[in-house]
């Protein structure tokens, strides 16, 4: 038999809803998450795209993009 565990689930505030939503991963490429991430420290895709905020050179699957990923998430919370 299957166990389910519950998770702790993360929702912004109602302020901040507009700054943390973004479109889904596999909408947009890399740069266009980029230019809508442009001004908004807050967006969801620095978590789900964080290759936004490390140099365009740099291998997507590379360990760095996860580490930032994870630095990006814990910053926003």
């Amino acid at each position: 038999m299957a166990k389910i565990t519950p998770i702790q689930a993360f929702r912004p505030s109602k302020e901040q809803a507009n700054a943390v939503a973004s479109p889904p991963y596999d909408v947009l490429n890399s740069k266009e998450a980029k230019e809508m991430a442009k001004d908004n420290p807050h967006s969801f895709l620095r978590i789900i795209k964080p290759e936004i905020d490390l140099p365009e050179d740099l291998d997507h699957y590379d360990e760095q993009v996860y580490y930032k990923a994870k630095s990006n998430f814990e910053k926003n919370n």
